[in-house]
């Protein structure tokens, strides 16, 4: 199969017959290629996909978007080339949001995902526990990036590429800042969640509360680890969400 077209997804594996997507999103100030080494991991029938938003990799130049809901329409339009091949959104931490409102939109439009999987996010009608990035300088949200333990000790140590990377990644905390529903309506769709025993960002209780959104059935798995649990249980991840995949097809 042709890659995709779209800048807004990326493809790292031909599969010549995929009877199945699964489509990634991936979490604040990172690239699709953070989901790279997941692809060997999906099968032979399965295509993935990660969605690359602006203002990083080949996007760099483009402004970043500050809201979720300013995201959605261009993710739809870059998935209706698939058809009506079955779909799982999986999402990490603000990933979890952008997969969550872009199952919102397919099932308005008539088209739901086959899974929806989240991780590593408190539920949209939970309000986050830290004060809003947006009232941050630059030191104190340079700080808050190395107390999340995403972003690599020599990327934060030089000035030149975090003054590169900055408004990139003030837009992505402000995306997932502003993401937030106060009584939202349950999806019919099945959904997995993933949470870190030791995610002080968002805990298993807040992950937990995934399930009042879940109308077609909810599991959730607890694995060791803080806020990037998803880089040391990448396989486990995998499995568990093509074991889902399968259990609803």
């Amino acid at each position: 199969m042709a890659p995709p077209s779209s800048p807004w997804l990326q493809g790292f594996r031909p599969v010549a017959a995929p009877r199945r997507t699964l489509v990634c999103f991936p979490y604040a100030g990172a690239g699709a290629a953070v989901f790279r080494d997941w692809a060997p991991e999906t099968g032979p029938d399965t295509e993935l996909l990660a969605v690359r938003l602006p203002g990083r990799e080949n996007r760099i130049g483009e402004p970043p978007l500050h809201r979720v809901e300013d995201a959605v329409p261009a993710v739809l339009a870059a998935l209706e080339p698939l058809g009506e091949r079955p779909l799982t959104l999986f999402g990490h931490s603000l990933g979890s949001a952008l997969a969550y409102a872009t199952a919102r939109a397919l099932v308005a439009g008539g088209g739901p995902p086959a899974l929806l999987a989240v991780s590593g996010r408190r539920a949209p009608h939970l309000p986050s526990r830290r004060p809003p990035s947006r009232g941050l300088d630059d030191a104190a949200f340079h700080a808050r990036l190395a107390a999340l333990g995403g972003t690599p000790p020599e990327v934060l140590a030089c000035d030149d590429l975090m003054e590169l990377m900055l408004p990139m990644l003030r837009a992505d905390f402000a995306m997932s800042d502003a993401f937030l529903e106060s009584d939202p309506p349950p999806l019919p769709v099945p959904m997995l969640a993933f949470a870190g025993d030791g995610d002080a960002e968002a805990t298993e209780e807040e992950v937990a509360g995934w399930e009042r959104l879940a109308g077609a059935g909810f599991t959730l798995r607890t694995l060791p680890g803080g806020h990037f649990f998803l880089h040391e249980h990448r396989a486990a991840i995998v499995r568990q969400l093509m074991k889902g995949v399968l259990a609803n097809e």
